[in-house]
């Protein structure tokens, strides 16, 4: 068994394909799939379920998988690490995104900030949803992510510091009841329309969720997409009511008036961004360069750099309420479990 092999296994688990990984690790395909023949001959037992449509990991292979991350995870470990000794922080900072949230991050400019720091550390991105993050997190298959979950959304064994919290607001079509309105009530809104939500994997999904189990309303979702900017969009369209953060509803253009951004009366209905880590912090020196720029920034320049939070009440911003609300949630320059 050497190296090659395990990060063979590793790409065709991931990519579920042998072309696909064959590719990510730059080799032929035979090539590919004559090492992990010569792995599976070694150990004595099949890795893989080939059919012509499909590739999926045996009962050996799911046993495999955890340790061979672990071994090649380490080695890039241990060689970023000599390479700190000198002063220089490379290798690969695998980091997790919410998908589009204009209040959020504003993630190329975060990365310029990073690269620039950092130019010898390359950066892979995910952007599978706050819920799945939470497990490759834990897994390890990611450094770092900035996901819509409150710290008591968290499982055991993450860390957690405060980007912002902002108010989720109702977008609402010009015939709606609650239209030109300054705020309405999730159950008003469930009897007049049917919604327009995200993924259940999202962290928004989670807020909106919990905010109708807090209303004690069931609500009929017409739609669900993996894009909030696209939930947005589709509610302005009038193809149902959207709940989404603040600044989201204000980065859509509403020329001729075609729909409202109506408040809600919850005052628990918030959008957290927590940028989210093991604890007590990644092994690997270019995810905790990453931390040490977010902790040695302060909040109000780290939202110079990703963007402001409009309020629609024109109140306090949505980190501040936020802080109100919850106490010990707000505060960005805080460790907290």
């Amino acid at each position: 068994m050497d190296l090659r092999q395990l990060e063979y296994t590793v790409a065709v688990a991931e990519e579920l394909s042998f072309t696909r990984a064959a590719a990510r690790c730059h080799i032929v395909q035979s090539g590919l799939s004559y090492q992990i023949a010569r792995l599976e001959r070694e150990l004595g037992t099949p890795l893989f379920e080939r059919t012509s449509r499909s590739v999926r990991l045996t009962p050996a292979g799911e046993l495999l998988l955890p340790h061979a991350r672990r071994v090649l995870g380490d080695l890039e470990s241990a060689t970023a690490e000599i390479s700190a000794l000198t002063g220089l922080v490379q290798g690969n900072l695998r980091l997790g995104v919410i998908p589009v949230n204009h209040g959020s991050v504003d993630l190329p400019a975060v990365l310029q900030r990073y690269h620039r720091r950092y130019p010898a550390v390359d950066v892979i991105v995910s952007d599978t949803g706050s819920v799945a993050m939470v497990t490759m997190l834990l897994a390890g298959t990611l450094d770092a992510a900035f996901l819509g979950l409150f710290a008591d959304q968290l499982p055991a064994g993450l860390a957690h510091r405060v980007v912002t919290i902002e108010p989720l607001v109702a977008i609402v079509d010009e015939a709606s009841p609650c239209a030109g309105r300054t705020s309405a009530d999730l159950r008003e809104l469930a009897a007049t329309s049917s919604f327009i939500d995200c993924h259940h994997d999202s962290g928004l999904r989670t807020q909106v969720d919990l905010a109708f189990a807090r209303a004690r309303v069931t609500r009929h979702v017409s739609f669900e997409l993996g894009n909030l900017l696209d939930v947005a969009r589709m509610a302005a369209l009038g193809l149902g009511v959207a709940i989404v953060p603040a600044s989201v509803a204000h980065a859509i253009p509403d020329p001729g008036g075609r729909f409202s951004v109506v408040r809600l009366t919850d005052p628990l209905a918030l959008q957290p961004v927590n940028l989210v880590f093991r604890d007590p912090a990644p092994g690997s020196p270019a995810a905790r360069a990453f931390i040490d720029l977010f902790a040695e920034t302060d909040l109000a320049a780290f939202r110079q750099v990703i963007g402001a939070n409009p309020d629609p009440a024109g109140e306090s911003s949505g980190s501040d309420r936020g802080a109100s609300r919850y106490p010990g949630r707000a505060g960005g320059s805080t460790l907290e479990t």
